[in-house]
């Protein structure tokens, strides 16, 4: 949803009428995960993918017919593997998927509701898959109500930002989609290398904060999008009031700054802890950790460093590739099949 809502709405206030195909469902390979979206405006403009190519022309024509004639129904596509022909329409990568199509209601309270969510809000968007059943939107104090298995909302994880899940209530089948969040990279200690990762990770969907209390040094201006704070590493953590899900990224190269946003990092339990600096200056940091913060060998384990994949980076935004490829394999986990 995140990826075509802003075409969406344009298209509504531009009074464009638009229809979706929702990826509902994948088996074994698929190049995109449940929730994916490609939008189609009656104009014919289309934005976004449910396959990254595969089955997108037959979906724009569905989508297009759908908009052209109101007796169409909306309805569930299946996609299986394409075995050569040409003409065929299926998917190369040896997947299935299930696709429902359907037309967007932009006077819809479910549309309104998710746009209307903010940056740091949870919903969950159900949509039956039965034709001219209408979309609910569930913030977390409702979703208990609407009758789907429970422990969602707990189980999602760290990570899809939104995770789709079929569900049976007493009616149609329900394709449920969890919104959390964006998942968060904190960074700490100014620079170009800590400009660069910022800039980096906003490009891919993060959100970003800056902890440094150097302000001459840490200008907010240098950090268009990130969300900066003067602070010493535990106030500014505690002030952004991080954990499990976030990534922190320790560039300071500084003791003074470096230990304490370590230690503040690993007590609370964030899932990505990286620091820059030489092997030899690992072992170092984790000796201090140890003798002045009282961190265990085994939680100063979990430090990733030198920072990031180790892909040969000299330049700033070669650094900030390498963490970021490191922060997304913490994420996403290795690539399986």
């Amino acid at each position: 949803m995140r990826d075509v809502a802003d075409s969406i709405a344009a298209w509504d206030a531009a009074g464009i009428a638009s229809a979706e195909a929702i990826l509902v469902r994948t088996q074994h390979s698929s190049p995109r995960q449940p929730g994916a979206r490609l939008a189609v405006n009656a104009e014919g403009e289309a934005v976004g993918a449910v396959s990254m190519g595969c089955v997108e022309s037959d979906l724009r024509e569905r989508l297009k017919e759908m908009l052209a004639d109101p007796s169409v129904p909306e309805q569930l596509v299946h996609y299986g593997r394409a075995t050569g022909g040409l003409l065929e329409v299926g998917l190369t990568c040896g997947g299935e998927i299930d696709v429902w199509l359907r037309r967007h209601d932009a006077a819809s309270a479910a549309w309104k509701a998710v746009r209307a969510l903010g940056s740091g809000e949870r919903g969950a968007l159900c949509t039956p898959l039965r034709d001219g059943e209408r979309q609910v939107f569930a913030g977390e104090v409702e979703f208990a109500t609407l009758g789907l298995p429970g422990g969602l909302f707990p189980g999602i994880g760290r990570n899809p930002a939104v995770t789709g899940l079929m569900a049976q209530a007493d009616g149609p089948r329900v394709f449920v989609e969890v919104m959390e969040p964006a998942p968060r990279v904190v960074v700490v200690g100014a620079g170009p290398i800590a400009e660069a990762l910022c800039r980096l990770a906003g490009e891919l969907g993060w959100r970003v904060a800056l902890a440094d209390p150097r302000r001459q040094y840490a200008r907010a201006e240098r950090y268009p999008g990130a969300e900066v704070v003067h602070a010493w590493p535990e106030e500014a953590f505690a002030e952004l009031g991080i954990g499990p899900r976030d990534a922190v990224a320790v560039l300071a190269h500084d003791e003074k700054l470096d230990i304490p946003a370590l230690a503040a990092a690993l007590r609370a339990g964030c899932g990505y802890v990286g620091l820059l600096g030489s092997r030899r200056m690992q072992g170092v940091r984790a000796r201090t950790l140890a003798e002045a913060e009282g961190i265990p060998a085994e939680d100063a384990a979990r430090i990733h460093g030198p920072i990031g994949l180790d892909i040969g980076a000299v330049e700033p935004p070669e650094i900030a590739l390498s963490v970021m490829a490191e922060i997304t394999l913490w994420r996403r986990g290795p690539k399986r099949g």
